[in-house]
């Protein structure tokens, strides 16, 4: 069976984010514990949010147009400025923000920037992005 529109979403901002230089490592709806002591900073997490079925002038006369929410986590030790990787981030998003013609939009609508651990000095923040896509009735 082949992929979802989901997860090619999925595979796609992966892609993206492994292109931007300064982060190490991305993970996908990582649910195992990370061993703080290994892990290569600064990392990315990707994970799904809500979804919203579009009955507005978004949708499609027989397309599923569904807004569904991503939340990007960058993990960064103190060697990493966090607004640097929000930049770093954002521009690389922004350069395919239809993320390869499986997007009809997607863009960033929100962060927040917080302490991960002040005893290691672990920033992270979650980067909200919105995805807007369809396919056809039925066909996921």
């Amino acid at each position: 069976m082949a992929d979802t529109k989901r997860q090619q979403i999925l595979v796609k901002i992966k892609t993206i984010l492994e292109g931007v230089s300064s982060i190490k490592a991305v993970e996908v709806n990582k649910t195992s514990m990370i061993d703080l002591e290994t892990i290569a900073f600064p990392c990315a997490f990707i994970y799904s949010d809500a979804e919203t079925k579009l009955g507005d002038d978004r949708a499609v006369i027989g397309y599923e147009n569904w807004e569904w929410i991503l939340n990007l986590e960058i993990w960064s030790d103190e060697r990493n400025d966090q607004e640097v990787l929000l930049g770093q981030v954002h521009t690389a998003m922004a350069a395919d923000h239809l993320l390869g013609g499986l997007a009809v939009t997607s863009g960033r609508i929100g962060s927040n920037l917080f302490v991960l651990d002040p005893t290691r000095a672990l920033s992270s923040m979650v980067l909200d992005y919105a995805i807007i896509y369809r396919h056809k009735i039925g066909t996921p």
